[in-house]
């Protein structure tokens, strides 16, 4: 079997020793659980994976169809600075400029929006359900895309709280915080393990130690109905953007 937990590299420690937890909670009886963590480069054939023991993914692949292939184990609930409490296993984005950018939003989207990737719900449905609309460069991470924004080859991004909460990036500012959505969820290809792989992600983010919990940002983990992350799309936001960067 396999298992990734690649959505937030920059607390990757924290994320290994949280597999280190959850693999020690596992039954004694389960074989194939992988030692270590993949960092894959292809989601979309690495969520599909008949062998996938977990993973996390977004609010838009399973819109799109990934829901076909994968269970929902939970959300995960966050704990996020300088928000006012989210609900429960939902996160959201902060929509950020130039610290000396002065436009209205809808104004510094023309001059052009840094896209994580097309299917993200994060750094891009969210843009899409604010209206703005522009130039789109495909810059592979939000990482890249804070990078873009900063160095002017786009002038806004959505970055979604926990990456942000993470790693900051100091010449961005955040201008607008979305509308709560449900959180990136953890997801296994074995619907038996639904409820052990659950339970063993609640112990392990329990006995995370301070340093780790304070890097993940992690609180615990919400199951979610089964129709959280289906919900039909308000229009066409699979495209992928035509720029890339």
């Amino acid at each position: 079997m396999i298992a990734s937990l690649a959505w937030y590299p920059a607390a990757a420690p924290a994320w290994e020793a949280l597999w280190d937890g959850i693999r020690a909670r596992l039954p004694d009886d389960l074989d194939g659980v992988p030692e270590r963590l993949i960092w894959p480069q292809d989601f979309r054939a690495h969520w599909r994976d008949r062998n996938l023991l977990l993973s996390m993914t977004c609010a838009l692949p399973m819109k799109l169809g990934l829901d076909r292939h994968v269970h929902v184990v939970g959300a995960p609930a966050w704990d996020v600075p300088d928000l006012p409490a989210l609900p429960r296993g939902h996160y959201c984005s902060h929509i950020v400029t130039r610290a000396d950018e002065t436009r209205p939003l809808g104004v510094a989207a023309r001059g052009g929006l840094a896209v994580n990737a097309g299917d993200s719900q994060s750094g891009w449905g969210t843009l899409v359900a604010a209206g703005l609309d522009g130039p789109r460069l495909l810059t592979g991470s939000h990482a890249a895309s804070m990078a873009a924004v900063a160095e002017g080859r786009a002038d806004l991004a959505a970055i979604d709280v926990v990456t942000w909460a993470i790693a900051p990036h100091p010449d961005l500012r955040v201008r607008v915080t979305t509308p709560p959505t449900p959180a990136t969820p953890f997801v296994t290809a074995r619907a038996d393990l639904v409820g052990v792989l659950r339970d063993a992600i609640a112990g392990a983010i329990r006995a995370q130690s301070r340093e780790d919990r304070i890097a993940s940002r992690l609180r615990g983990i919400e199951a979610m109905p089964d129709d959280a992350y289906r919900a039909e799309l308000q229009r066409d936001v699979s495209g992928v953007p035509s720029v890339r960067g």
